[in-house]
């Protein structure tokens, strides 16, 4: 993973320049974006995707609950632009690990989706949500988890970020347990739900299967928290300039400002 993190950081401006732009949501508020527009979007994205994966209203956030997480931690949510158009959101907040863990559901772990119990001395992150559109390409997911991991995680110094992962599949091979599903194997030794593969491939581990995690009909309400290690770790806390450094070339090389149409 760490091999394909360097090897994107390097590439990505030449290949992908003026297609997909990554933004901080901090960035975009000191750059003069309003509040309440980025707050439309937010939501306009929200219901979009999570509409139609859920009918309880507690994992659509109000415009009150997206400005209280621009507050708390506003240096950890990234923004998604394609062609000028917001398409996809990633939120993260900082969390002890033991409460990752425990056997709660989304909903507990992030305060009602308000982020209150953010706390900036922890050494773990919780990615809260990955939102991208159906429309736009498949790469923005990935650009978007990349540049967080860099920026946030290495960049930040962390221990590890940890993500709820859903397993929308599950719902068709129900006949199988929970475990059987989540470490199944298709023949060509891919993973048995989409979702998970997804952060599989990208380096994340299984940390745990959380029932009752969301009201998910399609995962049959079980999440799977996977977790990232920071392989830097040990050596930044002997020498902090490197994360420093690890961070500045991230923001150089992933981050950008976006022209809105």
């Amino acid at each position: 993973m760490i091999k394909k993190v360097l090897y994107t950081l390097f590439r990505i401006k030449k290949v992908q320049k003026g297609e997909i732009v990554i933004s901080r949501l901090s960035d975009l508020l000191r750059a003069g974006f309003s509040p309440s527009f980025l707050a439309d979007e937010f939501l306009r994205i929200d219901s979009e995707v999570w509409g139609e994966i859920t009918d309880d209203s507690r994992y659509l956030r109000t415009r009150d609950i997206v400005l209280t997480n621009f507050i708390h931690c506003p240096d950890i949510i990234y923004c998604a632009f394609e062609d000028g158009i917001m398409v996809g959101t990633l939120t993260n907040m900082y969390l002890e690990e033991e409460k990752i863990l425990a056997k709660t559901s989304w909903y507990e772990k992030t305060a009602g989706g308000t982020l209150a119990n953010h706390k900036r001395s922890c050494e773990t992150a919780l990615g809260v949500d990955l939102t991208v559109v159906k429309t736009a390409s498949r790469r923005v997911s990935e650009r978007l988890v990349l540049t967080a991991l860099v920026v946030s995680l290495l960049g930040g110094g962390l221990k590890a970020v940890f993500v709820g992962s859903r397993i929308p599949a599950y719902h068709k091979n129900s006949h199988l347990s929970v475990r059987e599903y989540v470490s199944g194997r298709r023949p060509n030794g891919k993973p048995l739900d989409p979702e998970l593969y997804f952060y599989l491939k990208n380096g994340f581990k299984i940390a745990r299967i959380i029932p009752n995690y969301m009201n998910d009909p399609q995962s049959l309400n079980y999440g799977v928290m996977v977790r990232w290690d920071n392989p830097f770790y040990k050596l930044t806390k002997i020498f902090s300039p490197l994360k420093h450094l690890i961070k500045k070339i991230g923001e150089m090389t992933l981050l950008g400002l976006p022209h809105i149409k």
